[in-house]
């Protein structure tokens, strides 16, 4: 009697557990509507390459960051125009991050478009077929991503028309996008091999902001490496913004490395959009370095437009901080085109101070 009742317990453990892999299985697939839905669990890329008929193939993956779109209503339209009220969907900060979902349009056995959202939105596949791939590995995901944007830059290249160069940018930003977000370490070397010089420009933009903004020290190692060795001025004008993104451990070496650009970079706008940067990064975190770097480089940097720069930047700063420095300057200074760009910026502000200084200089 006791062996049945033991033999019992064990098939029951057994149930219990096979029910849970069942539920835990269902939970990961997204509610989908007006689709034929399916589950496989064949590879990305078979299944890629089956696709004849437009189809929309969809597939989990792990995110660290939130994926803020989706609208009120919190159902993803996959196909056709749809009024939307304008309202995003209400996030609490402090819910637990939901898994990420990437869903790739096919025909033909090539991927047209790429989206990719919160895997606990409810779906409207409008019509089209929908599968549902229930085991790609994030080394699949990222190697297939990346052939879509090598994909789609080979076919912008050789292809002419403005509506063709949007859907090729479309194409790879849904695509950079999801490596982006991935926890998947594959996605940095990806993300790096985009910054080459071999890539076009934008495509190396798009992916210098993501490596920064999402890839901790290895996103900035990459960066600061960029500013050092590109060729193109406008690049590396947008390689200045993003170290502003650089967060965590690596934040303060993103700071240091503005300051350097700032101070002594040979290129005036370089240094011009490291001031910038400079004063909005630390109007939100203060540190006394960038004030005095400001303050000297308005009162007597020997480029003209470096001081003027720096007054601009000093503007920015918060009015506690930047405004005495700017009467400062229009009070001692012996530049008068650095005087009246201080004045004008004084003019500005609506704090009492530069009111009040204002006011005195009137009266005098």
């Amino acid at each position: 009697m006791a062996a049945s009742i033991g033999t019992r317990a064990r098939v029951a453990a057994v149930v219990a557990s096979l029910a849970m892999v069942s539920m835990s299985s269902l939970a990961q697939q997204p509610k989908v509507s007006h689709a034929e839905f399916s589950v496989k669990s064949g590879g990305l890329q078979q299944a890629i390459a089956a696709v004849q008929v437009p189809t929309w193939i969809g597939y989990e993956f792990a995110t660290t960051s939130r994926i803020r779109s989706g609208w009120s209503d919190n159902v993803l339209h996959l196909e056709g125009d749809r009024d939307r009220d304008g309202q995003k969907r209400v996030i609490d900060p402090n819910a637990p991050i939901p898994p990420g979902m990437v869903l790739l349009r096919v025909a033909s056995g090539r991927v047209t478009k790429v989206h990719v959202d919160e895997a606990d939105l409810e779906i409207d596949g409008g019509g089209l077929p929908f599968v549902w791939l229930s085991s790609v590995s994030p080394a699949e995901s990222v190697k297939t991503l990346k052939e879509i944007v090598d994909a789609s830059v080979a076919k912008d290249t050789s292809a002419s028309g403005h509506e063709q160069e949007h859907d090729a940018r479309r194409l790879q930003d849904g695509a950079l996008v999801a490596i982006a977000l991935g926890s998947a370490p594959e996605g940095t070397a990806a993300l790096r091999s985009f910054t080459a010089p071999s890539y076009p420009a934008d495509v190396r933009d798009r992916a210098a902001f993501w490596l920064a903004n999402e890839r901790g020290a290895e996103g900035f190692t990459t960066v600061k490496s960029l500013l050092q060795t590109e060729q193109d001025q406008s690049l590396r004008e947008k390689l200045v913004f993003d170290l502003t993104l650089v967060k965590g451990d690596s934040h303060k070496a993103a700071l240091d490395e503005l300051l350097a650009l700032a101070k002594s970079d040979p290129s005036p706008a370089i240094r011009s959009k490291a001031q910038f940067w400079l004063a909005q990064v630390v109007s939100k975190q203060p540190d006394g370095r960038v004030t005095a770097l400001l303050t000297q480089q308005a009162s007597d940097d020997p480029n003209a437009a470096i001081r003027r720069s720096a007054v601009f930047a000093l503007s920015r700063l918060p009015a506690d901080e930047g405004v005495p420095k700017l009467v400062e300057l229009a009070s001692t200074t012996k530049d008068p085109t650095t005087r009246r760009e201080a004045i004008f910026w004084l003019g500005q502000s609506k704090d009492p101070q530069a009111l009040a200084y204002l006011e005195k200089l009137v009266t005098q």
